[in-house]
């Protein structure tokens, strides 16, 4: 099956417009957890990627990163791939302590999903700094209330929860758990915050 931009679009915008019916179908697909690792590795890379091309577009994200956090891109890419694995299993079992049924397969597939629309929709707000920052600001708010939507809709049928109420506890209860394990992965390679040391 041959993908193109514009089809690819079409794809991004039901995910947006009709994430639950979107979750059913990629969920129905089934991939191999092997594959479905790795596809989480490489959204991952195209995370870093990502930012280092926001950074090079956009002198004042740069400024402010560092104002963040210094760490170099193998860092950071271990810091994002910490992240997206924690949220993985957190999301299963928080899911679970609500009643929930997803795998760790189904939450793969999703959570992978849901990193691909994401990353279009940065990718779209990069090409925008390009043209007018203050649109690309208010594109990005944009994004951010459209993926929350995605995203509390995908982890609700995901666990068959039909309530997004519960759905948007188990995304809580998932991101305590990712920042904590997070943090310890930081802390282990001696990635602070500045300030946060003596």
């Amino acid at each position: 099956m041959t993908i193109s931009l514009r089809s690819w679009m079409r794809v991004v915008w039901t995910s947006v417009t009709q994430p639950a019916d979107m979750a059913s179908d990629v969920l129905a697909m089934r991939f191999p957890r092997d594959a479905l690792w790795t596809a989480l590795a490489l959204v991952a890379v195209l995370n870093v990627l990502l930012l280092g091309v926001l950074q090079f577009v956009s002198p004042e994200t740069a400024a402010t990163q560092d104002q963040i956090i210094t760490v170099s891109p193998f860092g950071y890419l271990a810091i994002i791939g910490a992240f997206l694995t924690f949220m993985v299993f957190m999301l299963v079992h928080a899911g679970r302590m609500m009643g929930g049924d997803g795998t760790i397969e189904g939450t793969l597939t999703l959570l992978v999903w849901f990193q691909a629309v994401s990353l279009t929709l940065e990718g779209i707000q990069v090409l925008l700094v390009l043209v007018s920052p203050p649109i690309a600001a208010i594109f990005g708010l944009m994004s951010l209330g459209a993926i929350i939507w995605v995203f509390v809709n995908l982890v609700n049928v995901l666990h068959g929860l039909a309530n997004l109420g519960k759905a948007i506890v188990v995304i809580f209860l998932a991101l305590i758990g990712t920042v904590l394990g997070t943090g310890l992965v930081m802390g282990m390679m001696g990635i602070t915050p500045p300030g946060g040391g003596l």
